[in-house]
């Protein structure tokens, strides 16, 4: 299959970024070291536009069951717009999550894991504490090995 078609688009990934999904990673790099093809199609039905994404990997386990260790993560880099219950990367002082938003009544975002058992803190912030978040994208699609 020739994935140079105009109907897939090389998606730029970077095996040294791992958006955790416990307390927080930095980067090791910022550096594309390798490419996953996907139809345009594809990710457009994920309601992504497949010309702005990119593929991280998720590290740690406060976002189980919904992504496990080591699940690859498209994201959407052009979703910056926090929509509640939706699942997105954060830059957060510096270090890489991926966590659920869940907008509160008084206005506040909290970063909320998926996995309760483990008892995972939320981050809360609000309009004193926005310059310590980055909203990365929202991710659009994970994948796992069985």
């Amino acid at each position: 299959m020739d994935f140079n078609q105009p109907d897939f688009v090389r998606l730029p990934v970077y095996n040294d970024v791992h958006a955790s999904a416990g307390s927080g990673m930095v980067p090791a790099s910022e550096q594309a070291d390798g490419v996953v093809a996907f139809t345009r199609q594809f990710l457009a039905n994920q309601g992504a536009r497949p010309d702005h994404c990119s593929v991280i990997w998720a590290r740690g386990t406060s976002m189980k069951p919904t992504i496990p260790d080591g699940a690859l993560l498209v994201v959407d880099h052009s979703q910056r717009e926090v929509e509640n219950g939706c699942i997105y990367v954060f830059n957060v002082s510096d270090r890489l999550l991926v966590k659920r938003a869940r907008w509160r009544l008084d206005g506040r975002l909290e970063l909320v894991s998926d996995n309760t058992d483990e008892g995972y803190p939320v981050e809360t912030f609000g309009a004193e504490s926005v310059d310590q978040l980055r909203v990365v994208g929202r991710i659009v699609y994970f994948g796992r090995t069985p």
